[in-house]
């Protein structure tokens, strides 16, 4: 399984990705969650750290970490622009109800219509 994606720390997505390579040896959520999840599990760092370097042991042999300058050696380095530009009239004014914290207009309670995001 190959994926440009990045887990969102989150331990069942985790367990989905395993579960699809492997479903014989990663069959149950719940065990999955009963082993590593540090927040039911870990009373103190040292406990944290023991299921961190567990976990990391058992991804491992899933793992391979490349960066695109080891990929492909003709790519040229990167290069980062930064542009400025004006709020727009509606922007401006929800970025001043922020600054002056009145939250109320900012999500609409105050004419009673909510914004969409």
């Amino acid at each position: 399984l190959v994926t440009g994606t990045p887990l969102q720390n989150n331990l069942h997505e985790l367990w989905a990705l395993l579960n699809f390579l492997l479903p014989d040896v990663f069959a149950s959520a719940e065990r999955f969650d009963q082993l590593f999840d540090l927040q039911k599990n870990a009373q103190n760092d040292e406990t944290k750290k023991a299921i961190v370097a567990q976990l990391h042991r058992l991804l491992r042999p899933f793992m391979i970490r490349r960066l695109k300058a080891d990929v492909e050696k003709s790519l040229p380095p990167k290069t980062e622009t930064i542009l400025f530009t004006p709020l727009a009239a509606s922007q401006r004014e929800v970025y001043k109800q922020c600054l002056l914290r009145e939250i109320s207009v900012v999500q609409g309670r105050a004419t009673g219509t909510a914004r969409s995001p």
